[in-house]
């Protein structure tokens, strides 16, 4: 698993690269941490390169989901593959998370920063 985390302005985006697998939980806590002292006014969680996920990320994932709320900040999720996609549906978190494409994502989101940054 590969985690790299680019932030543009008030949004910050975790690009997750591989398999998020319980061996892998520790790396995604740690930059999370990192990720939350920050502040960000959005998490988004590119899932473009995620080829699968396990109950115990799923979990961490729900973790994710109950600080971000307590802390004001909005969390989306976007450009999951169909596998992942339906594992989402099929256990209903999309009723939590917010699941979107990427380019519902860059329109909703980053444009929405360029036009107010300008």
């Amino acid at each position: 698993m590969k985690i790299t985390v680019e932030d543009q302005g008030s949004i910050s985006i975790v690009h997750l690269n591989g398999k998020l697998f319980i061996e892998s939980i520790n790396v995604l806590l740690n930059t999370w941490e990192e990720l939350i002292a920050k502040q960000p006014k959005v998490i988004a969680i590119d899932c473009s390169k995620l080829t699968s996920i396990d109950s115990s990320s799923i979990g961490t994932l729900v973790r994710f989901f109950n600080e971000t709320m307590n802390k004001n900040i909005e969390l989306v999720f976007f450009d999951l593959n169909p596998s992942i996609r339906k594992l989402f549906y099929t256990i209903h978190l999309e009723k939590f998370f917010s699941v979107i494409t990427g380019r519902k994502f860059e329109t909703d989101y980053l444009q929405k920063l360029c036009s107010t940054a300008g």
